[in-house]
């Protein structure tokens, strides 16, 4: 997260967050809080303009995942290191229950748990990521309890991108009190509709000039050529992202993820 007088930055992973708070720290005075963290008091910043950004999500998993293929990332390190990373989960949330059920029911599936390491292997490896895919926003994916996700009922109604923006751009109080244990897609949106903080989504795709937009809507002195000039950092390398699908795995994220299809228009090409 990167806060300034005048705007506060809710930093959604592998949506150029990076980039654009290189950005913001070269035209803002402002600070660098925990990356990819929750505004945990919206009332004290409601004054500021709230943005954030998204991503194309049958592109997004592509990313995510290919990240983890060259050695990087908080969710390869997580999934890699299942189950001792359960356990470390419990201790650090708090979520001690579900997080050492878990723990549990990956022990005593030895020898049958998915070989992640093996899934991150190769980024060019379409069957390597389709795999990754199904596991994630399959049966599989609704063990994991990275950010709280299996814990929350919610994870029966979304992927977990969609799981991932609305904990950033939701109110905090109201993620925990009602937004996580949200069951349909219809109440996701609705809760959205009613609880975002973000006032300013920027997309991936024209990420420069939606900031464009942003900075000088606070007054910035900036031109797109200047922000074009910034190179971007923490990114993947892989095929263009829909080389990895097939039609299986593109339905997985048109259901899973409906929401972010929904709400910003996104479609596979």
């Amino acid at each position: 997260m990167y806060i300034s007088n005048e705007i506060v930055y809710l930093q959604m992973q592998k949506s150029g967050s990076s980039h654009v708070t290189a950005v913001l720290r070269k035209y803002t005075k402002g600070k660098a809080w925990e990356k990819h963290a929750q505004l945990t008091d919206y009332q004290a910043f409601k004054d500021r303009l709230i943005v954030s950004s998204v991503r194309n999500p049958w592109d997004w998993y592509v990313s995510l995942w290919a990240y983890g293929c060259s050695g990087k990332g908080g969710l390869r390190k997580y999934l890699t290191s299942l189950p001792v990373s359960e356990l470390r989960h419990a201790v650090r949330s708090g979520e001690i229950g579900v997080s050492l059920r878990s723990a549990v029911r990956m022990a005593s599936q030895a020898g049958r748990r998915p070989n992640w390491k093996r899934l991150y292997a190769d980024a060019a490896d379409a069957g390597n990521f389709r795999a990754w895919l199904k596991l994630m926003l399959g049966a599989e994916g609704q063990f994991i309890s990275k950010e709280g996700y299996s814990a929350s009922p919610i994870k029966a109604a979304a992927g977990f991108m969609t799981y991932r923006f609305l904990a950033l751009t939701t109110e905090f109080g109201q993620w925990n009190a009602i937004g996580r244990k949200l069951t349909t897609q219809e109440d996701v949106a609705a809760f959205a509709d009613r609880h975002s903080i973000a006032t300013r989504i920027m997309r991936m795709e024209t990420l420069n000039a939606d900031l464009l937009d942003v900075l000088q809507s606070i007054g910035a002195k900036v031109t797109l050529d200047a922000l074009e000039a910034i190179s971007k950092t923490n990114t993947s390398t892989h095929r263009k992202y829909t080389d990895y699908y097939d039609d299986e795995a593109y339905q997985l994220v048109a259901k899973r993820d409906r929401f972010i299809v929904d709400r910003f228009g996104y479609q596979m090409f």
